[in-house]
């Protein structure tokens, strides 16, 4: 599905119009929330040249279906992703802040090794406008793709679909 938005040229793939598709030699941005990111990102992370990941607030992640009563999910989570994700600072960008994240964990053991790849780039800038050539963060980088991937949520953003 392409459609222009903020004067965006490439081609811009909203909801899940991604599934099924190869990306095969393609610089790829994903703009999504933690939970929608998980499953868009290790689809993408197989076939694209490069993908750069815009998180709009991580989310807590299993990696395996535990069968844990609702007050460990989250600490175990937290173990989870102390144990897949080794450098501190990419840990640090990928944990929710306590006040706002009230989602239960989702299961997903693929997310933060798709994140560790060499091809593969976590921006922890917001997004703050879609450029002819891609994506602008908030620190004013252009962060230049040939195809924007956003998630249910940020297909919603009036500021990036207009």
């Amino acid at each position: 599905m392409t459609a222009p938005a903020g004067g965006y040229a490439g081609e811009l793939i909203r909801g899940d119009a991604w599934r099924g598709r190869a990306f095969t030699g393609l610089a790829v941005a994903v703009i999504a929330p933690g939970r929608e990111a998980a499953v868009i990102v290790p689809e993408l992370v197989r076939t694209a040249r490069a993908v750069k990941v815009f998180q709009e607030e991580p989310d807590w992640l299993l990696p395996l279906p535990l069968p844990l009563p609702g007050r460990l999910a989250r600490p175990a989570a937290r173990i989870g992703l102390r144990l897949a994700v080794r450098d501190p600072w990419t840990r640090r960008r990928l944990t929710p802040d306590a006040r706002f994240n009230r989602h239960r964990p989702r299961v997903d053991g693929r997310y933060y090794a798709a994140l560790q790849e060499p091809h593969c780039t976590l921006v922890s800038w917001p997004v703050y406008a879609l450029v002819p050539g891609g994506v602008r963060s908030a620190e004013g980088i252009e962060h230049h793709v040939d195809c924007i991937v956003l998630g249910e949520s940020a297909a919603r953003r009036e500021d990036l679909c207009a």
